[in-house]
């Protein structure tokens, strides 16, 4: 009698010891990196950038898309990081313990972002030198930048002219919460001109 249709289906499979060697299963294809471009100056700038706008999202501040879409060279780079900066900061409405808490998760995300983008720079396939010192031209001026004052030089750049008000109002800030944090004898108003001068 001829096999029931349901057997006729079913694909007989012998143990295996008696399939023989079996091929190994096929990987998966790596990317062919032959093409990649060497990495110039302006696509660098563009890697720290993304790696800082990634940073400070975390923090559920929104970046635009197009911050530093223009920057080509470090002080522009810099430039860009440092209104990130700003725009990831509380306003002056905040109490000092939740601005300082903020500011700490600031600087934390800058490092961050900034570190992460220094060492895709440098990985990259066959980077050229100058890139790689571009990249850390950037980095140390983002941070001398930050913790400077407008009688730092770099505030003498044409293309920085119009962030040292909105900084002057930053570093203004963060030394008087830094003053409630360190003077027992503050007291508030005493201070709030950011004078030196005792009211």
């Amino acid at each position: 009698m001829p096999a029931p249709a349901s057997a006729l289906a079913r694909t007989p499979t012998a143990p295996p010891a008696e399939q023989g060697p079996q091929s190994a299963p096929k990987a998966a294809p790596i990317a062919d990196r032959a093409d990649i471009r060497p990495l110039d100056v302006a696509a660098a700038m563009q890697i720290l950038l993304a790696e800082v706008r990634a940073a400070f999202e975390l923090l559920a501040v929104a970046m635009s898309e197009d911050a530093g879409e223009a920057a080509n060279s470090p002080p522009q780079a810099a430039r860009a990081v440092l209104q990130m900066v700003l725009r990831a900061v509380p306003d002056e409405t905040a109490s000092t313990p939740a601005w300082n808490a903020e500011l700490a998760r600031v600087e934390t995300a800058l490092q961050t972002g900034l570190d992460r983008g220094m060492d895709a720079v440098t990985l990259w396939r066959d980077v050229p030198p100058t890139v790689v010192e571009a990249a850390q031209e950037t980095h140390t001026l983002v941070f001398s930048t930050l913790d400077a004052d407008p009688q730092n030089p770099a505030w003498l750049r044409p293309e920085w002219m119009g962030l040292a008000p909105e900084f002057e109002r930053f570093w203004r800030r963060r030394r008087v919460a830094r003053r409630r944090l360190t003077d027992p004898d503050y007291s508030p108003g005493r201070f709030d001109d950011d004078s030196d001068q005792r009211t």
